[in-house]
C-alpha cells in the first residue's frame, strides 16, 4: 500500500472527530484530500462537519464505507489489494467495534444501496468518496469497465457532474496511486 493510499484510509476516520487531526497519518490524508478538492472546499466541509451530531456523522461514516464496498464488489471481483484497503478504512473509522464487525461481513454481501445518495449530503465529501472509490478501483492494477461504470453511476446519484468524476479520476491515477519516488 503507497503512502497516499494509507493516507487516504483515514478520511472516513476523520469524520468522526469533526475533521479535527490527531495522527500524523490523518494529517497526511487531509494533504492528499487537499490535492483531490482543493484547500478552500475542504475547509467547507470541516466547518460543515463541526456543526454535525456525532449520530449524524457516524451515518456519513457507514454511508462512506459502503460506497467503498461496492466499488471494491463492482467487477464481481474482490482483489485482496482491495479487500486490504477496504479493512483499513474501516479499521481507520474510530467507528465502535460492533458497527465495524458488520462493515467487515458487508465486504462480501454488500449491502442495498437505496438511498446512499440521502445518506452522504455534503458535495465536498461526495466528491471525495468518489475519488476514495476510483482509489479501491486502481488498488488492484487495473480498473474493469464494471467499476468505470459503478464510478460513474455512483457520482451521478451523488449529483457529481460526469467531467468531475473525471477529474477526480485523474487526480487520483496521475498522482495519488502513483508508487512513492525513489
Amino acid at each position: 500500500m503507497s503512502e497516499a493510499q494509507s493516507a487516504m484510509t483515514t478520511w472516513i476516520g476523520t469524520l468522526a472527530h469533526g475533521g479535527l487531526l490527531r495522527t500524523p497519518l490523518e494529517e497526511a490524508g487531509v494533504t492528499v484530500a487537499a490535492y483531490v478538492v482543493g484547500e478552500e472546499r475542504l475547509a467547507e466541509l470541516r466547518e460543515w462537519m463541526l456543526g454535525q451530531s456525532k449520530e449524524t456523522l457516524r451515518e456519513h461514516q457507514i454511508a462512506a464505507i459502503r460506497i467503498c464496498i461496492w466499488m471494491a464488489n463492482a467487477d464481481r471481483e474482490l482483489d485482496p489489494e482491495e479487500s486490504h484497503l477496504l479493512r483499513e478504512i474501516i479499521t481507520n473509522s474510530d467507528l465502535d467495534e460492533d458497527t465495524q464487525d458488520a462493515l467487515v461481513a458487508e465486504v462480501h454481501d454488500p449491502p442495498s444501496m437505496v438511498g446512499i445518495e440521502d445518506q452522504l449530503v455534503h458535495p465536498v465529501l461526495r466528491e471525495l468518496m468518489v475519488a476514495l472509490a476510483w482509489e479501491l478501483a486502481c488498488s488492484d492494477g487495473s480498473v474493469a469497465p464494471s467499476e468505470e461504470a459503478f464510478a460513474a453511476g455512483i457520482g451521478k446519484r451523488l449529483g457529481v457532474d460526469a467531467w468531475r468524476v473525471d477529474e477526480l479520476r485523474h487526480a487520483v491515477t496521475d498522482r495519488v496511486s502513483q508508487p512513492p519516488s525513489a
